[in-house]
């Protein structure tokens, strides 16, 4: 099976790193660029589109709405998973078109499990 290939775009370094830690132990999934700031994740995925982006709602630089209608218009394939720490960011992330959304602050198990279920309602599985 190919692996997912995600760009993970998080404004806070121990959490960009403790997600990439999770999902570098996940045989499915491969990490093929990470961003702290707006500007960077733009740059890299017009450089490098990936399967799924997990977006952090309050990512540094730009409104997540301009980011999704971008990322929308340039890489139409790929998923969006915007990530927050408060349920109330998944109602707005959800109202302005991602995949899906999920907690911050779950487990590390729990957050990688949350995500495959994430994926299986997703376009990125029925396209698969």
């Amino acid at each position: 099976m190919e692996k997912i290939s995600i760009i993970l775009a998080e404004g806070e370094n121990h959490v960009r790193q403790a997600i990439q830690i999770s999902l570098d132990h996940q045989k499915e999934f491969k990490v093929v660029g990470e961003a702290g700031y707006a500007e960077s994740l733009l740059a890299q995925v017009g450089h490098q589109p990936s399967d799924l982006l997990l977006l952090d709602w309050n990512l540094p630089g730009m409104h997540p709405q301009r980011i999704i209608s971008v990322i929308r218009r340039y890489c139409p394939m790929t998923a969006i998973i915007a990530t927050g720490v408060r349920r109330e960011q998944g109602k707005a992330a959800l109202a302005y078109g991602v995949d899906g959304f999920l907690l911050k602050g779950l487990p590390p198990e729990e957050f990688v499990s949350e995500l495959i279920n994430l994926l299986k309602d997703t376009r990125l599985r029925s396209e698969r």
